[in-house]
Formats: structure tokens, sequence, C-alpha cells
């Protein structure tokens, strides 16, 4: 059984990405509730050279509205507002937003969201994807990092 505790309290939105096969890419917006999130930005000094670390975490809570995404590349763009998955190089915004992406669309493009909120910490691309379900787990959810 799950019990997530009270800092599962982030509404997310995310934008999974899609190439189709003929190269083009759409975006599938999804706005989704009790997540945990967490970013951090830390600093190390080795010797003289200052390095820093810019993380972003994202627990979804287990869903029956969550597909692999093999199955959500395979389903119709209908069918795709309906469901979300999580893959690298989707984006996640920590709040909800009405920025509608377009990649065709000056002002609209995935870039232009990213420089949008550069200054809000946490806006962030995919760079890991984990599905934790099944026995042994404790709360089961999907994880992205960025």
């Amino acid at each position: 059984m799950n019990n997530y505790g009270e800092w599962w309290n982030t509404t997310i939105t995310l934008f999974n990405k899609v190439t189709e096969s003929n190269g083009k890419v759409k975006w599938y917006k999804h706005i989704i509730e009790e997540c945990f999130y967490d970013h951090s930005l830390d600093k190390v000094t080795v010797g003289n050279t200052a390095l820093s670390s810019d993380v972003s975490v994202c627990r979804i809570k287990v869903s029956p509205d969550f597909v692999t995404k093999r199955e959500y590349n395979k389903l119709s763009d209908r069918d795709r507002q309906d469901v979300f998955t999580l893959s690298v190089d989707d984006i996640i915004i920590p709040e909800e937003s009405d920025f509608e992406l377009d990649e065709y669309t000056k002002g609209k493009r995935a870039s232009d969201l990213l420089k949008e909120y550069k200054d809000y910490p946490g806006c962030f691309t995919v760079k890991a994807v984990s599905v934790n379900v099944g026995g042994g787990r404790g709360n089961e959810h999907y994880l992205a990092t960025g």
C-alpha cells in the first residue's frame, strides 16, 4: 500500500515529446497533481576550480494514466491527451503552466519555454527516468531527473 507524505504536494506541467516517423516533433501537455519535487543547486570547490550542479527531481504517484513510452508512441493524437509517459527530453515545470508548445511556431518552441522559465528554479529537461513500481519498492512512483 502506498502512503505518500504531505511533501507530495506539487502540481507539475509535463510536456511529453514525440518525434513522428516523418521527423516532426509534437508536444503533449499534462497537468499532474500531488507530485514530489525537489531542486538543488550545489557548489563545490576542488582546488582552485568551482564546480556547480543544478539537479531537479520529480516523483509522480503511480497512476492508471501512465503508459510506457513504447505504448505512448503507438497511440493516436487524441489518445495521447488522456494518458502520460516519461521519457528523456520531456520537459517538467514544477507548477501549472498555460504555455502551449509548438516546435514550429516562434515564441512557442521548447527553447522559448526554457528561456521563459530560465530564472525559475526547477524547470528542466528530463535526463533520466525510472519506473519504481512492484513489490518491495515502498511508495510506487515514476521518477524523472534533470
